[in-house]
């Protein structure tokens, strides 16, 4: 789309920014890029057009430089006009800023100005505004820049008034990050303001406008003397036109992050000369003053960036950043509370967090990134099985209810990952024929047996009228005991912040050299719940642990009557429901425990997050969750697992693989890590490696449904039909609804459809059943298979029937492949409904299947140079096995041989991704056989020997009664 036909397309609410307005003529207009020289006072707009010559201002249309489109102008400021262009030759918008002519013929300010922007453009940092070039056209000179679609900090505070302090503190990290990359290049900023910092629509946030910076090194736009900056915003050094550091950037962050949180400025006077005087002789108000509700650890940190004397601030950009990450929980967390004083309320509320890392790895069954934190010092990865607590009080609260706490907070050491104990249970009944209570010595066992390096075993016990809590370190193979510490509590209210000290002694026993402030900040991070929730959350992990998904939801529900602000039990609660493939409701819960979110240590948040991007199918966010999360934590399993399955839905299968070997060389016995290298590797299409991976995990634990998955794709690619059927038939007794969908698969791919039928019908049937394992989702993807089926019997009308229920079922689990077969079976406007709700979705792969389908009606209409348009479109967006193979079937209509012959060739190398064509972990192998058939069509086209080859070929995949008109044409063809 041309530029002017994009202008007529925008949607006028994108770029919500504040309003640029030009005071001459009383308009304003959105503005989705506003740069720092913007000015702000009243009249100044006129006042910056009046220092403009008007044969500067340049109207829509105007082409510089032969490349730059002016698109709208943005605003006026100090140094010119900003506008919004296009740029031809990278195609996209970019802005550009044109100097004032006045400003341009002076030669040494210019050259000054150039260097400065030198200095600008050697800042590469995703959260510093990107200056592409200086640049003259037709005695006009202007600079381009990157244009952010979003809102300045001072549009935030004029619409909103001040921010939530979280989100203050979110967006003041990341420009601290862009400063750091600055002054890492001997760069001071020396004109921070909220005008100059924006947000964008994802949430990055950049720090803009550069022209007043200048090198530590030498000499920037000053003159001896001189005082330059936005008043507001100056530090007092600077104020003082003394020579200035980095700290001076410090003081201004201080200001900016005061006025977020506060909604006001530190030095409030009548104006901003008096403003400037105050802030050179008088120490800021606190925070906490100003608001009672503001952290005072917040608050102390402004106020040591608002120290008059640069040599009371923080001394670098990066102790500020280590301080608010503290503040944030990005810091190793505890999750235990300090005692509440007495009389607070009946039921004692104490500080809680449960382990939602196993809750995330089930999602996926074993299932971005902002900057590396590097811990202080690298440690081998530390696996740690938590025993049950010995329980001496005689109080059943505490039965079950300590151990995920204290688990949780082990785990705030970056480089210790804690054992599955559901798992460890499992291996106890089952393997080891021990029961499930997993004491010191049955903990042993197990840590022997999975190769678990250190057991943790504690206790608590009545001590007077309080507690006494004790806990031990035990090397697993040795039995040597590495560290123990006790701790006591004055009352049951104290029970878990004591716990919390606990941990973190026990924590330098397993090596944790984390800086001792940043262990006493851990002690300020906590949630808080009721010791009745806590234990009813225990129970519920205990009974997902079991595998007793519906027992499991009903105790998290009863958690959460217990306490309706538990965010980790919403979490617990989702993974349930996405188990299930009730992604709606995981969904959900999901924004529930997001509403909790600052009541989760970091690793929860990260976890919680990930979960919920996995849920509403938005794997590139998940990506970036679960990445953030294993470079913080590298010894989290989960995470490595999780951002595997992230990986797999993006197509990136070596990433996928390679995360899933890392947890997998963590846990080498774990079932789920097993079962998705076997998943991943099928993919890959290595299915060796699937077929000994699949059997390594049910050699472990032949229940384990997803295995026997890639353990049939791996027998079917091989040619082994009746081994495949067999593991089919033995995943029935573990899950008959996946099994329905794997066994009505087989038979497709071998082109029998009448055995297919039944098959679905009673797998539908199932799913739709009055009991925990309905599942709508599930009878909506068969409804489509059976309408596979149907067509390939020639059956039209029971077919459309069959796509008609499905679309009225789950509309949404379906979208694609009902859009295709309504295309296919000639209901071109059925299909397009479904393409046109598949184009909204933001993510590429639905954006992607929106062009096949508009292919796939171009094709059928013999239309195939439109078709191949749209397939390519498709390809562009996302590159998918099924529009490679879409585009050879138009290319072979179109004559384009060779270009059918390349993409027919990809799709035999990359028959492993046809097994999960919707990239939704549902068997569609089916659709791999008709590659050799276009191969044999494609080979007749180029009149090349080899035809009847690819037809025999093909017809070996099928069984001798096929009924299927794909067979019957290659049959006539081979011969």
């Amino acid at each position: 789309m041309e530029p002017r036909d994009r202008r007529r397309h925008e949607d006028p609410t994108l770029g919500a920014g504040p309003a640029v307005k030009d005071e001459s003529s009383g308009t304003g207009a959105p503005s989705p890029f506003v740069t720092g020289g913007i000015p702000t006072g009243a009249g100044s707009a006129a006042a910056a057009r009046a220092a403009i010559n008007s044969s500067a201002i340049l109207e829509p249309g105007t082409l510089l430089g032969g490349r730059y489109e002016i698109i709208a102008m943005l605003g006026l400021g100090g140094m010119g006009a900003v506008y919004k262009a296009y740029d031809r030759d990278i195609e996209r918008e970019i802005a550009l800023k044109v100097i004032r002519p006045d400003l341009a013929s002076n030669p040494e300010l210019l050259q000054r100005f150039k260097q400065e922007l030198l200095l600008a453009r050697q800042i590469a940092h995703k959260n510093v505004v990107r200056i592409f070039d200086v640049r003259e056209s037709g005695g006009i000179k202007f600079i381009t820049m990157e244009f952010i679609n979003g809102r300045d900090l001072r549009g935030l505070l004029a619409q909103h008034g001040k921010l939530p302090a979280a989100e203050a503190l979110d967006i003041m990290h990341q420009v601290c990050l862009g400063l750091a990359a600055a002054h890492a290049e001997g760069v001071i900023h020396r004109d921070l303001k909220p005008g100059n910092i924006m947000r964008d629509q994802q949430g990055r946030v950049v720090v803009m406008d550069f022209g007043l910076a200048r090198s530590l090194d030498g000499g920037g736009m000053t003159q001896t003397g001189a005082m330059l900056g936005t008043m507001e915003y100056m530090s007092p050094e600077q104020a003082r036109a003394e020579s200035l550091d980095e700290r001076s950037d410090l003081f201004t962050i201080g200001l900016i992050l005061y006025e977020l949180i506060t909604g006001r400025t530190p030095y409030a006077a009548e104006s901003a000369i008096a403003s400037l005087l105050k802030r050179t002789q008088e120490r800021a108000v606190s925070m906490s003053e100003v608001d009672a509700s503001i952290p005072r650890s917040i608050s102390a940190v402004v106020a040591k960036c608002l120290e008059t004397d640069p040599k009371n601030r923080y001394q670098s950009i990066n102790e500020l950043i280590a301080a608010i990450e503290e503040l944030q929980g990005k810091r190793p967390s505890s999750v235990f509370a300090k005692p509440l004083p007495s009389g607070v309320s009946k039921r004692t509320v104490v500080m809680i967090s449960a382990a939602v890392a196993v809750i995330a790895a089930a999602i996926a069954t074993g299932v971005w990134f902002i900057g590396s934190r590097l811990s202080p010092t690298t440690h081998k990865p530390v696996t740690v099985l938590l025993a049950d607590f010995e329980n001496t009080t005689g109080d059943s609260v505490f039965d079950g209810t300590l151990e995920s706490s204290f688990g949780l907070a082990i785990e705030a050491a970056p480089f210790v990952n804690s054992y599955d104990r559901g798992q460890a249970r499992k291996v106890l009944k089952g393997p080891l024929s021990k029961g499930t209570i997993l004491d010191e010595a049955n903990a042993r066992l197990v840590a022997e047996r999975e190769g678990v390096s250190v057991v943790i075993s504690g206790s608590i016990g009545k001590a007077g009228n309080g507690y006494q809590l004790t806990c031990k370190a035990i090397d697993a193979l040795t039995g040597k005991v590495m560290g123990q510490n006790s701790s006591e509590a004055e009352n049951k209210g104290a029970v878990l912040s004591s716990l919390g000290t606990l941990a973190t002694n026990l924590r330098d026993t397993l090596g944790d050299n984390t800086p001792e402030s940043t262990k006493l900040a851990q002690k300020e991070t906590f949630t808080s719940a009721s010791l009745e929730a806590a234990h009813a959350y225990s129970v519920a992990q205990d009974l997902r642990y079991a595998g007793k998904t519906d027992e499991a939801i009903k105790a998290f529900k009863n958690a959460l009557d217990l306490d309706p602000n538990f965010g980790t039990a919403y979490a617990g609660l989702a993974a349930m429901y996405f188990n299930k493939g009730r992604r709606e409701e995981a969904t959900e819960y999901y924004k529930l425990a997001m509403k909790h979110v600052d009541r989760m240590t970091e690793r929860e948040k990260f976890r919680t997050r990930g979960g919920y991007y996995l849920a509403s199918m938005n794997p590139q966010k998940a990506v970036e969750e679960f990445s953030t999360l294993v470079d913080q934590y590298p010894a989290d399993t989960m995470g490595h697992s999780s951002l595997a399955y992230g990986y797999y839905l993006q197509h990136d299968i070596k990433r996928a693989i390679e995360e899933a070997r890392k947890a997998l060389a963590i846990y080498p016995k774990n079932v789920p890590y097993h079962s998705n290298v076997a998943l991943y590797a099928t993919y890959a299409g290595d299915f060796p490696t699937a077929e000994k991976e699949a059997r390594a995990a049910l050699e472990l634990n032949s229940s384990y449904a997803k295995a026997y998955l890639s353990l049939g794709f791996a027998q079917i690619a091989s040619g082994k039909y009746s081994e495949a059927a067999q593991s089919y038939q033995q995943l029935a007794a573990v899950n008959p609804s996946l099994a329905a969908t794997a066994e009505a698969d087989l038979a497709l791919y071998r082109s029998n459809p009448g055995a297919a039928l039944p098959i679905l019908q009673k797998g539908i049937a199932h799913d739709l059943a009055d009991t925990p394992q309905r599942s709508e989702d599930s009878a909506a993807q068969k409804y489509v298979m059976l309408a596979e089926a149907q067509l390939m019997m020639g059956k039209t009308s029971d077919a459309l029937g069959s796509l008609d229920k499905a679309t009225a079922l789950k509309k949404d689990a379906v979208l694609f492949p009902a859009a295709r077969l309504y295309a296919q079976a000639g209901q071109d406007a059925k299909a397009i409904i479904l393409a046109g709700m598949l184009s909204k979705n933001l993510e590429p792969g639905p954006r992607a299947f929106a062009k096949v389908i508009a292919g796939d009606i171009a094709l059928r209409h013999n239309q195939p140079t439109d078709a191949i348009k749209n397939f390519q479109e498709a390809q562009e967006i996302f590159d998918t096995w099924i529009g490679r193979f879409d585009l050879a079937r138009a290319y072979i209509a179109a004559g384009a041989y060779t270009e059918a012959d390349s993409e027919l060739s990809s799709c035999v190398k990359r028959r492993g991704e046809a097994t999960d064509v919707y990239v939704d972990v549902v068997p569609t192998f089916r659709f791999f056989p008709a590659t050799y058939y276009y191969l044999g069509r494609n080979l007749e086209g180029l009149k090349s020997g080899g035809a009847s080859d690819a037809y025999k070929t093909f017809l070996g995949f099928k069984v001798a009664e096929a009924e299927d008109p794909m067979v019957a044409d290659a049959s006539r063809r081979a011969h």
